[in-house]
């Protein structure tokens, strides 16, 4: 790879670079790139960049044997990507949480039709930040998203000591909410009720 021989990175660089795609547009499978790349480290090292100056060419990849090699799924490509960018870059971040029973759930675009009523909703926790309300006690704000949008909860003191835990122990939360409008009107937020663990599609036999 032209790549490696420029920039020689180092062999845990090299492969966390394959792992998230950043080489799929040359047309080789992640699994053969990460075979090419264990094939030059051990050839030549990485990190070494006194090997740049090869005066006889690195003998050719297609030396390496013609294999049937499996591909990792695209979760596990989606997973991979999360861990070394914090999201997903290929895909939506909530094919991650396909197992979700997201169908049973009021959507996120819906919830302005709604105000004045408590809802069942559910969304990725994309942000969450801590407050102190007047008296001193300790809310939260959450925003939280699924395939139709986001929206602003709000977990009041009494709220958030009973279920303050939930919002950082799940990564996508089922909320009991009530639909409030905003002031002005143009706009609404949740206040929430209840939080906790989402409900998990049927497990098929």
């Amino acid at each position: 790879m032209v790549f490696f021989r420029r920039v020689m990175p180092p062999g845990e660089e090299f492969e966390a670079i394959i792992r998230v795609g950043a080489f799929d547009q040359f047309g080789e499978t992640r699994t053969r790139q990460f075979w090419q790349a264990q094939h030059l480290i051990k050839t030549f090292g990485s990190g070494n960049r006194s090997n740049q100056g090869w005066l006889i060419a690195p003998p050719g990849l297609e030396q390496l044997p013609q294999l049937p090699l499996n591909e990792p799924p695209r979760r596990e490509c989606l997973e991979w990507e999360t861990d070394l960018f914090g999201f997903a870059v290929s895909g939506h971040p909530l094919e991650l949480f396909a197992d979700v029973a997201w169908d049973t759930y009021c959507p996120v675009n819906r919830l302005g039709k709604l105000v004045g009523e408590t809802v069942t909703t559910c969304g990725l926790v994309v942000e969450q930040r801590t407050h102190h309300q007047i008296t001193g006690e300790t809310m939260k704000f959450l925003s939280l998203a699924d395939r139709t949008g986001i929206v602003e909860t709000e977990l009041f003191a009494d709220t958030y000591k009973s279920y303050g835990l939930a919002t950082v122990r799940y990564p996508v939360l089922e909320i009991e909410a009530r639909v409030e409008p905003f002031e002005n009107g143009r706009g609404f937020s949740l206040r929430v009720l209840r939080a906790g663990a989402p409900r998990k599609q049927p497990v098929t036999p």
